[in-house]
Formats: structure tokens, sequence, C-alpha cells
């Protein structure tokens, strides 16, 4: 139940019943307790909470009953620039590789980093100083990067009409 209820969350959130479905999976992946069926009915719940969130949705802000908006979270309004080319393929592809080789680093660099943490961080104290180390390295990042580009945002009127 509490595995049906992240999900359901998370979908309606998104909007996405997929999303919430595996998402809940993907937590809760350590546990045996995951079976072909259950995942078929909590994908079941996802589904009815998404369809639910959106009938309500639409009687509550009087718009026409559609299941378009069926998620909560907003990311802004959504513009249309133009239709995708086949000039638009070679930057997927290669945006694909340069990702799978970044993923690739990342999982290599976790692999020595757990070994490392296995054989030489093994006492209380040395496990709290990492994590202290580690949560000061990466705001100090995040904060550097929101100050080096600070006043570098140009607020845009123009909008474009979604065509088709």
């Amino acid at each position: 139940m509490i595995a049906a209820g992240a999900a359901c969350g998370i979908s309606v959130a998104f909007g996405a019943p997929i999303g919430g479905a595996l998402f809940a999976y993907e937590i809760s992946k350590p546990n045996t307790f995951w079976t072909f069926s259950m995942l078929w009915r909590v994908f079941m719940a996802t589904c009815t909470s998404v369809l639910t969130y959106s009938i309500l949705n639409c009687l509550v802000t009087n718009a026409p009953l559609s299941t378009a908006t069926g998620a909560s979270l907003k990311f802004g309004q959504v513009t249309f620039f133009g239709y995708n080319e086949i000039l638009d393929l070679p930057a997927a592809i290669i945006l694909g590789i340069i990702g799978g080789l970044l993923g690739a680093l990342f999982i290599f660099t976790a692999f020595k980093l757990a070994i490392y943490r296995k054989k030489y961080i093994n006492t209380n104290l040395k496990k709290i100083l990492e994590c202290v180390i580690f949560a000061i390295v990466t705001t100090s990042c995040f904060y550097l990067v929101v100050v080096l580009r600070t006043n570098q945002c140009v607020a845009s009127t123009e909008t474009v009409p979604f065509a088709k």
C-alpha cells in the first residue's frame, strides 16, 4: 500500500503513471516482496490517480474535460518554436553518446569510491566526517554556480502560441 501511495503521488505530480510505478519499483528494489502482479496493481493505481486528478482539476477550473493537463506540477507555458527536422537527429545522437559516456564514467567512479570507502572509512567518526565534507563541497559548488551566473538571465515577454 505504501509503494502504491508513493507511486500515485509521483504520477499525479508529473502526470506520468508509468513513471510513478517504475519509481516505486526502483525505490523498493532491494525488497523481495515485488511480484509482477503487484507491479500491475501499482500501475493501475497510478493510472486511476492521474485520471481522477485530471477530471477533478477540469471540474474545479471549469475547463473542458480533458486528460491533457494531468499533472499538478506545471513548469511554465509550453511554446511552439517549430517542427523537428532531420538535422536534429545528429545532435540527438551526439547528446546520447555524451550522456552514455558520462553515465559510464559516473558508475566507474562510484565503483572505485565504494571500494575505497569500504577499505578506509571504517569507523563512525570517519563516516560522519566524510558526510560533512561531502555536504560542504556539494553546497559550495552549487552556491558558486549560482554566484557565477548572477544577472545573466534575460526575461522574455514574447510568447509564441501553440500551432499545428
